[in-house]
Formats: structure tokens, C-alpha cells, sequence
């Protein structure tokens, strides 16, 4: 009676907003009888009855009824019988609804009411844009949630009522990760494309932020990738809390659309605080490249070492190597962030007094980065170089120098506009030359 109370109240305040609400049922333990779109309507979508999915225990019920009601809500959506969808529910009902959420496109408008809300909800939002509400109470209709599911019906009527975006032109999106240590050189970057008419989206290199920019791509929505910042993969191979899985490096190889990267960040692990980073890294912080940066409270970094450096170059070439489309990896040899500088410099990123904190000397080549030269060599060791659309560029700059920025962008540009060949870039002052590592 509870749930009955406050779900039609909320499609009540969806009509009185302008609304024309549907209330579609996601039960797991039985039938409601008043739903719009009945449980066994969900179910029927996959071919089971309510016999059979109640019997089952809640966890293995809520896989059917999610599989069942992605089917149902796309179906709804692919019609254009929907505008919107908003959810209330505890963490079952928040689970289940969100799944559904996810499975709809970016930019459809998604709301979900849960006090899972002021906890931990990534599980939830996963890589899309879910509206996450705190509603305050589980249950009951009183003076205070009737005025949170009110706002909550104005807030998803309001979304799909937004005004069109007919009549702004849409440009090629550009794909571009960032984090703290980088933004130099991504700014830098977008400011090329977007003065030569591109839009550029640039998401935060914090694992969801890897995650969507491959559910992007595989969308089809990014024309091509200027993947600067690539560390949540060092995190993936090297246990830091910044993993974008597995699948980071790989949508753009598979489609087939041009990619510019480097290996912006690969010179950090990414931890929470001190207390959190595991002891096999903290006890090898004296090691040349492994310093520790105390970030803030929460955010601890410990260095790469160059031997990591190099597990993660044989990771990363067998991602060049199904790459379908153009590919350009510039690498950088006098660090690879704001924290992998040999002296102080502001305008890089890093105020000092001394060195950055990672950063670790090539004895041969002081100047350049130990890290640097044995990532390199490992890569182009790896990579398919026989291959026409791959090609490995060894830059004599930071990779928050300007020149690095710009060479990237000229190379991606090139690519876009089918100018590209390559050995395009391998002439300037600052290629360095094979025999030179």
C-alpha cells in the first residue's frame, strides 16, 4: 500500500507538471495489480511468468526482470513512447531501475530517487548520465516527500520538455582525456580543434571517465580520438583505484576511427589515502621513479618504474596492433605529466623546488626520462610497425610543452581530413631518430 501511495502520487506530479506518466512495474516478489505495464508484461519480454521468476531468490529474480524491462523500455523508446524515465525505490528497486537507465542512450533523461543516493553510487550511474536524488525517507507520504517526489516530477518533466537543439549546428566531436597532471596539453588541444570548427569532449581520466569515452566511440558519436592522457590503464595493469578496465584503448582500434595517444599520466599510480596505498608500492618508494606525491587527503600517486613502464608498453601494443584506422603514438622523452619533470617549471605544471616527484633520469641522456626510453623501446618492440596505419613518433619535448600539443593535433587533423601518410611529422627538429635510443 506504501509503494502504491507514493508511485501513483509521483505520476500524479508528473501529469500536473505536464507530464503523461506510464508506471511500469519491476517487481521481484509479487504482482502488483495496479501497474500500467504489469510485472508479467516485463517478463513476457523474455519469456518467463511470474511463477517462475517469483520462485526464484531475489538476486537471480532481479537479472530476469532487468533483461526483461531493458527489452520493454527500448521497445518504448525506439517508438518514441517515451520522453523520460524516473524511478523511486531502496537499493533492489534503485539496482534494477538503474540497469534499465543504462541501457538507454546518453541524453535521454534519467531520475533516480534513492536514499542509496548519499552513499557510494557508481554501481548505479555506471558511465551514463543518471540523475541521482536523495529522497530522504524510504517510505511514507507526508509533508516532506511529497514536496522531494514533486520536485523530482518537475525535474524529469523539465528535462524532457528541454528546449530542442535543431537549430545549433552539430560539429565532429573530438574525444579527449584529461587529468590534473595533463591539462596543459589538452587544453592547449581542444583550443586547435575547436578554433578549426570541431566540438571537443573531454572527460576526466578517472576510470567512468575512460569507460564512457569507449561507450562513445562505440556509440559512433566521436569522429576521432586525441587520447593524451591514457593512466587509468596503468592502473588497470598496476592495481591503482583509477581503472578503466580492460576494454580502455580498444573502441576506436575496433571501428576503425583515427586515434592520436599518448601516455599522458602513465607515470602515476593513482591510490586514495597514504593509508590505502598497498604496502608493495609504499616499500619501494625509494626506487628511481617510484617517489611518493601526496596529492591531497584523499589522492596518493606512486611513481612508475621504468621496468612498469615497460609492462605497460606490451600491453598497450597489442591494442595498436587490432587497430583498424589510423594511429599515431607519440611518446614524449622529458616526462609524461605536471609530476615527471627534471627541474621546476609553472608553465608545465610542476612549481618544484626540486624535481618532479616521479621523474627519474635517463643516465645516457640526462635530460630525458629513463621511464620514457624504456616505454619506448618496449613499444616499438611490440608494435606492428609493417603495418601502413600505425605509427610510433619518439618527441624530444614534455609531453606539457606546446610542441607536443600541437603535433598531436596536426597529426589527428591530418587524419580527419585524409591528409595523413605514414612518417607524417618525422621530420621536425624534435623526432628523435630510432638509433638514438
Amino acid at each position: 500500500m506504501q509503494r502504491e501511495k507514493k508511485l501513483n502520487f509521483l505520476a500524479d506530479r508528473v501529469k500536473k507538471s505536464g507530464g503523461d506518466p506510464i508506471i511500469l512495474e519491476i517487481s521481484v516478489g509479487k504482482e502488483v495489480g495496479w501497474a500500467d505495464i504489469s510485472i508479467s508484461d516485463v517478463l513476457s519480454k523474455v519469456g518467463k511468468t511470474t511463477e517462475e521468476v517469483f520462485s526464484l531468490d531475489r538476486g537471480k529474480a532481479a537479472d530476469i526482470v532487468i533483461e526483461g524491462a531493458k527489452r520493454l523500455v527500448l521497445e518504448l523508446y525506439e517508438k518514441n513512447e517515451i520522453d523520460g524515465i524516473v524511478a523511486y525505490g531502496g537499493s533492489m528497486g534503485a539496482s534494477i531501475a538503474t540497469s534499465v537507465m543504462r541501457a538507454l542512450p546518453v541524453g535521454f533523461p534519467k531520475l533516480m530517487l534513492t536514499t542509496m543516493a548519499a552513499g557510494d553510487i557508481s554501481p548505479y550511474v555506471g558511465t551514463k548520465d543518471i540523475c541521482m536524488m536523495y529522497p530522504i525517507a524510504e517510505a511514507g507520504l507526508n509533508k516532506v516527500t511529497r514536496r522531494i517526489l514533486n520536485n523530482a516530477a518537475a525535474c524529469v518533466v523539465g528535462m524532457a520538455n528541454s528546449p530542442d537543439l535543431d537549430d545549433i549546428a552539430e560539429k565532429p566531436l573530438i574525444g579527449c582525456m584529461m587529468f590534473g597532471v595533463t591539462t596543459p596539453c589538452v587544453l592547449r588541444a581542444s583550443k586547435y580543434f575547436e578554433s578549426r570548427g570541431y566540438d571537443v569532449i573531454i572527460n576526466h581520466a578517472v576510470g567512468s571517465g575512460g569507460r564512457s569515452m569507449e561507450e562513445l566511440i562505440g556509440d559512433g558519436l566521436i569522429s576521432g580520438v586525441l587520447d593524451i592522457t591514457t593512466h587509468e590503464i596503468g592502473d588497470y595493469l598496476l592495481g591503482g583505484v583509477l581503472s578503466a578496465g580492460p576494454d580502455r584503448l580498444t573502441a576506436a582500434g575496433d571501428i576503425g576511427i583515427p586515434q592520436v595517444i599518448a601516455p599522458g599520466g602513465l607515470d602515476l599510480i593513482n591510490f586514495g589515502p597514504k593509508d590505502t596505498v598497498p604496502e608493495e608500492h609504499l616499500s619501494k618508494t625509494h626506487l628511481p621513479g617510484k617517489g611518493l606525491y601526496i596529492h591531497n587527503p584523499t589522492v596518493t600517486c606512486v611513481g612508475v618504474s621504468p621496468d612498469e613502464a615497460s609492462l605497460i608498453a606490451e600491453h598497450i601494443a597489442e591494442k595498436i596492433n587490432r587497430a583498424k584506422g589510423p594511429t599515431a603514438f607519440c611518446i614524449p622523452m622529458r616526462g609524461w605529466g605536471a609530476c615527471d619533470l627534471s627541474e621546476p617549471n609553472k608553465d608545465l605544471g610542476w612549481a618544484g623546488p626540486d624535481p618532479g616527484p616521479v621523474w627519474v633520469s635517463d643516465p645516457e641522456k640526462p635530460e630525458r626520462s629513463l621511464r620514457s626510453r624504456k616505454f619506448a623501446r618496449t613499444l616499438l618492440d611490440k608494435v606492428d610497425l609493417e603495418k601502413s596505419n600505425v605509427d610510433i613518433l619518439i618527441v624530444d619535448k614534455h609531453l606539457n610543452e606546446p610542441e607536443f600539443a600541437d603535433l598531436m593535433s596536426e597529426l589527428l587533423e591530418e587524419m580527419l581530413t585524409g591528409r595523413w601518410k605514414k612518417g607524417s611529422h618525422h621530420d621536425l627538429s624534435y623526432i628523435v631518430h630510432l638509433e638514438e635510443l
